[in-house]
């Protein structure tokens, strides 16, 4: 039976790079190994990490020269970490709180022994989610704002909404209407280690197509699902007649969903795990 800490579902395999690296070769590992960070280290200590979210604020937007400047300048440090017998909701609340999709786990004695990710923990959600209680529909949580952009415009541009705004994708337009879609992971594979011209690429060549929509009225168990076996982020909201009317983030879905039932002694609604969200305290299985 799981005791609901971070050490039940934490990932101990953990993609590094040394310190002494430029973030070119970063990156490459990065895409090597298929993930969306990676740990920095000095000497086998971790000192940092560099995610997707970095390559768009710290090396695309600046227009940094990957080959030539090392990780160090554009890693974040000190590393975030949590105690392995964290609660799984306490570790989410420290991501959710914080903007952030990745902590790093500490053994007993200090030393770093995994990481946990927003992603790791909607997996959780939908392995256990069959027991969600509320009828929920992704539009009663969608958020109406929406941030998009024309398929001409250039990679530069996309880049800087994705900065400016602070979100992980972009819908990209013609005519007003959503053809595709341009992640933080589009930026990595296919913008930052293509070393391409940002200012003279248009977004229609390294978008992201077609774009995956759901309707308004679809069931947050079915998004968290859908989301979490296509392995993305955000899901555009459309309305009957197709129209694109908002959209959904990871860490939102998972606050509204019903799936952290672990086992008969922790039983907690989301509504109480939205409650918590809203304070600094400790989270205590009632």
């Amino acid at each position: 039976m799981l005791s609901n800490r971070v050490s039940e579902i934490m990932t101990t395999h953990l993609t590094k790079a040394p310190v002494s690296a430029s973030i070119y070769e970063v990156m490459q590992t990065m895409i090597a190994e298929d993930v969306g960070r990676i740990i920095i280290t000095d000497d086998e200590v971790p000192v940092g990490i560099f995610t997707e979210k970095d390559v768009v604020k710290r090396v695309v937007n600046p227009g940094l020269d990957a080959r030539k400047e090392s990780i160090k300048k554009v890693m974040t440090s000190p590393i975030r970490a949590v105690r392995e017998e964290t609660h799984i909701i306490d570790a989410f609340g420290k991501m959710y709180r914080g903007k952030y999709r990745h902590l790093l786990v500490r053994g007993r004695r200090g030393k770093i022994i995994g990481i946990i990710s927003m992603r790791r923990i909607l997996n959780l959600a939908v392995e256990l989610g069959q027991g969600m209680t509320e009828a929920k529909t992704l539009g009663d949580i969608a958020t109406p704002a929406l941030v998009t952009i024309d398929e001409n415009a250039t990679v530069q541009q996309a880049t800087k909404q994705l900065n400016d705004k602070n979100v992980t994708a972009v819908i990209v337009t013609a005519g007003g209407k959503p053809t595709g879609i341009f992640t933080e992971r589009d930026v990595l594979k296919r913008v930052a280690a293509r070393e391409l011209n940002t200012g003279e690429t248009p977004i229609k060549e390294v978008m992201t197509m077609p774009i995956i929509m759901m309707p308004g009225s679809a069931f947050v168990g079915d998004v968290l699902a859908e989301m979490y076996h296509r392995d993305i982020r955000n899901m555009p909201v459309k309305n009957d007649q197709g129209e694109l009317t908002g959209s959904v983030s990871m860490p939102e879905i998972l606050q509204f969903a019903r799936a952290f039932n672990i086992d008969e002694q922790v039983r907690r609604t989301w509504k109480e795990v939205a409650e918590y969200l809203d304070t600094d305290d400790q989270y205590t299985p009632g």
